[in-house]
């Protein structure tokens, strides 16, 4: 028996302009399909669309690229026909008598033809929709199965004023499709509007019975002494008989150390008739969830508040999308409209059809509820998704000022000291708030031809406040300035004028860090008294845009991406910008206790001139707690610019719960002091040891300030008493404590890591020292991961991308140490290579 399951039908497609085939979609599937790539055929990128095919033929230039997307035709300009394409592959298939075999496109855009050996089906409208056809019957088991697929755009592609805008002219949001194509204020127009085969197409093969859209739910009681799982599943009976099933249920349940245990398997006896479906509940178990969504637009002109045209057609996609997406953990809430609530029709079947199971609601606390579960008869499972909540609008219900007004943002550079003010912002939730999003200056050169390599130019004001002035192609790819004149100095400027790209972007990432960590410390510092959340816009972008991220096009992350990781631990010591109290934030359902907060001031010739240890802390669940002033800015010799470090630990071992490192500036200065502290020599010892599986690297980097005032051992400063006074002391006078790091177990890790130890092979330990004579702050490092080249011309990319590092942009204080594990894979044929940079560490120190 052909074993059941899904195949992905991801490569051997071709592609080809609708207008340059002759033939038919029943020719091209039975006597006349393509030979090969050879014109009007050409390799197709499926999942893809119609643009991507295009480029990666090099019909048009890479839209991604300076202002190459200029270039290419926008559909409102060559018509719809231009960007209709056929896109044909061929797929084998054996299966036995009793299997069926279903063709599946989990997304097209926006509506197609599909003809699979000779045979015909017109798949339905809707970008957010999947399709699901049996062709058993239809299919040849025993030689090649020709498929093909004619896309047709989204039916009003719209047109894009000559200034933009939000949204372009809106005329497509009378389909339902992503509305951004058009353009809007972070987005370039999209030529094709998204055309094509845009998501996964597989086959299937099951048996008599296909089971789809299963849906889990977990609800829990007692404070968590008793879970339970409600599953349901569809289940279709696709032969021409009664079919007696026997359902087994499996629950996994995964232990410490990467152990899977079967914890339970019972079968249930049932009867589906032939050619029905019905929805099967099992009994409760246990597991948990939540999500996030987005629709419509807004602008001059101002979009259609009635939606897309067809309402029926946008409830079928959003009911589509739920059962596809309900099921991921990491998904929180449902919203109607972004910026605006959808139509009223519609915004009554989704209140209806997303409302929320009795177990979720909030009298879900009540002790009878708890006590008593078989009280509440619907299974939650039963329910479309009754785990979340749905919000019509994202600055309704709670969200923003709640009445629809725009009250969201601020979307621009801020000081960091302004983001902890009581008056910043006024309402509980903010579900957008943005700042800048400047990526290294590799990514610049990789991205934009060496024009687009001009800094801005800074323009001081007679107030003494700097404009800055891009060059054509960052303004096109929608750069944010670093400055607000009036109200913002800029803040690259601070560490004094750029001299070239490097100088600017390693300069913005210094700002990127301190704006992200300060914007969600900002928040957290007054969260649970006034703010109950925000949402940050946004994480990434769909292309090479220079505003609002934590990572590039390319996948590389800037430093906003560690400061905001810094600032959102879930137990995190900070200090208030504009208080200069140092806080506790304990976002845990238990109280921290005997716990304590080591602070330190490192000056730029290395000394540390302000040190304390605080007495011992308690801080209630939920609660951000300010402990103490850190008083050094009063002190009578603070220096201008000095660094600060920060370490939560537990008095019992003293391991550090959190570390925050600062730069900081006395009131009324600028960093221009670290532009001479580039020139510092400070030691390093970095040790590095990785394991490799195939094509797979994990690197672990353990580095050491080895620079005077240094211990050999991991340490942290033993407590001292504090004086009653705030006098100005050298630490070389405090005795150093061993730090105590929690033992590991012998052989720990787990089954998974005796596995990994057995396929990979690890490299022998390997150390790398960094000379230097002087005594300071290593700071600001960085790894970069990079394929080792002879032949490497000017200015080439040679990063290996993405890679993930626990840590990056990092700072250490003399005698300090981190680890850093950094994972990556790599392309065939390529010797990787991992470089240590810094602020003063100019060279790409290789250290493996």
């Amino acid at each position: 028996m052909v074993e059941m399951g899904k195949r992905v039908l991801d490569s051997g497609w071709l592609a080809a302009r609708s207008t340059e085939v002759a033939a038919t979609g029943v020719q091209l599937t039975t006597t006349q399909p393509p030979s090969g790539p050879s014109a009007p055929w050409m390799e197709a990128a499926v999942p893809g669309t119609v643009l991507g095919t295009l480029t990666k033929n090099k019909l048009v230039p890479d839209p991604f690229y300076g202002l190459n997307n200029e270039a290419i035709l926008d559909i409102a300009d060559s018509g719809r026909e231009y960007y209709t394409f056929w896109f044909f592959t061929t797929f084998e298939c054996a299966m036995t008598g009793n299997q069926h075999v279903n063709l599946n496109f989990r997304a097209i855009n926006y509506s197609a033809e599909v003809y699979l050996n000779g045979h015909k089906e017109i798949l339905p409208k809707g970008m957010f929709r999947r399709h699901s056809l049996d062709v058993t019957d239809i299919l040849h088991p025993d030689g090649k199965n020709l498929l093909a697929v004619l896309v047709y755009p989204p039916d009003h592609p719209g047109s894009i004023p000559p200034d933009g805008g939000q949204g372009g002219d809106h005329e497509i949001g009378k389909d339902v499709a992503a509305q951004y194509v058009e353009g809007w204020d972070w987005m370039t127009p999209i030529r094709d509007r998204n055309t094509g085969i845009w998501d996964e197409v597989s086959i299937s093969i099951t048996g008599p019975v296909k089971i789809s859209d299963p849906h889990l739910v977990s609800s829990f009681f007692d404070n968590f002494k008793r879970t339970y799982l409600h599953t349901t599943v569809e289940l279709e009976n696709k032969s021409s008989w009664l079919a007696q099933c026997s359902l087994t249920l499996q629950v996994a349940t995964e232990l410490e150390g990467n152990f899977s245990l079967v914890e339970h398997l019972q079968t249930y006896e049932l009867s589906i008739p032939s050619k029905t479906s019905l929805q099967y509940t099992f009994p409760p178990v246990w597991q948990e969830f939540w999500i996030t969504g987005d629709c419509d637009g807004r602008g001059d002109p101002v979009s259609n508040p009635n939606g897309p045209l067809d309402h029926d057609l946008f409830m079928l996609c959003a009911r589509d999308t739920v059962k596809l997406l309900r099921n991921h953990a990491s998904l929180a809430l449902w919203v109607g409209g972004n910026e605006q609530v959808p139509p009223k029709d519609i915004n009554a079947a989704l209140k209806n059809d997303l409302k929320l199971h009795p177990f979720f609601m909030s009298v879900v606390g009540s002790t009878a509820l708890q006590e008593d579960l078989p009280q509440v008869s619907d299974d939650p499972s039963k329910y479309l998704d009754g785990t979340r909540a749905y919000v019509q609008g994202s600055m309704w219900d709670g969200f923003a000022n709640g009445k629809g007004d725009f009250t969201d943002g601020p979307y621009e550079i801020q000081n960091p000291e302004d983001f902890f003010k009581h008056d910043f912002y006024m309402y509980g939730f903010n579900p957008e708030v943005g700042s800048v999003g400047m990526p290294v200056a590799a990514t610049i050169r990789a991205t934009m031809p060496p024009e687009g390599w001009q800094i801005p130019l800074f323009k001081k004001q007679s107030d003494g406040y700097i404009e800055e002035i891009p060059n054509p192609i960052w303004e096109y790819h929608k750069y944010i300035s670093y400055s607000k004149p009036g109200k913002v100095h800029d803040q690259i400027e601070l560490y004094g004028q750029p001299r070239d790209l490097d100088d600017f972007c390693e300069k913005a990432q210094l700002v990127n860090y301190i704006q992200y960590r300060a914007l969600i410390e900002g928040w957290t510092s007054q969260m649970w008294t006034k703010f109950t959340g925000f949402l940050i816009w946004k994480t990434q972008n769909p292309w090479t845009g220079l505003r609002g991220q934590f990572y590039d096009h390319l996948h590389d992350q800037t430093a906003g991406f560690y400061g905001c990781r810094c600032a959102a631990e879930p137990v995190h010591v900070q200090l208030n910008l504009a208080t200069y109290f140092i806080e506790v934030v304990n976002t845990m359902s238990d109280e921290l206790s005997n716990i304590a907060i080591e602070v330190s001031v490192w000056d730029l010739e290395g000394t540390c001139p302000y040190y304390k240890v605080t007495e011992k802390i308690e801080v209630p669940p939920k609660t951000t707690l300010p402990i103490i002033e850190m008083k050094y800015p009063k002190s009578k010799n603070a220096k201008p610019v000095y660094f600060l470090l920060l370490k939560l630990f537990r008095l019992s071992n003293t391991a550090i719960l959190s570390r925050n490192f600062y730069w900081l500036r006395l009131p009324g200065n600028d960093y221009k002091l670290l532009e001479p502290y580039r020139t510092k020599k400070v030691p390093l010892k970095i040790t590095s040891e990785v394991l490799i599986m195939g094509s797979s690297y994990k690197a672990q980097m353990h580095v050491q300030n080895i620079s005077k005032n240094s211990n050999s051992r991991s340490i942290t400063w033993k407590r001292v008493e504090n004086k009653k006074d705030d006098n100005d002391f050298d630490i070389n006078s405090v005795e150093l404590a061993e730090q105590v790091v929690p033992e590991k177990q012998e052989g720990g890790g787990g089954l998974l890591s005796k596995i990994c130890k057995s396929f990979c092979h690890p490299t022998s330990p390997n150390m790398v020292k960094i000379n230097g004579t002087d005594s300071g702050v290593a700071f600001f490092l960085h790894f970069s991961v990079h394929a080792a080249k002879k032949d490497q011309k000017d200015w080439e990319d040679t990063r290996i991308l993405p890679v993930h590092y626990s840590d990056n942009y990092f700072s250490l204080v003399p005698g300090e140490a981190m680890t850093v594990d950094i994972s990556f894979e790599v392309p065939q044929g390529i010797s990787p290579s991992i470089t240590l940079s810094g602020w003063n560490y100019h060279k790409n120190h290789k250290v493996f």
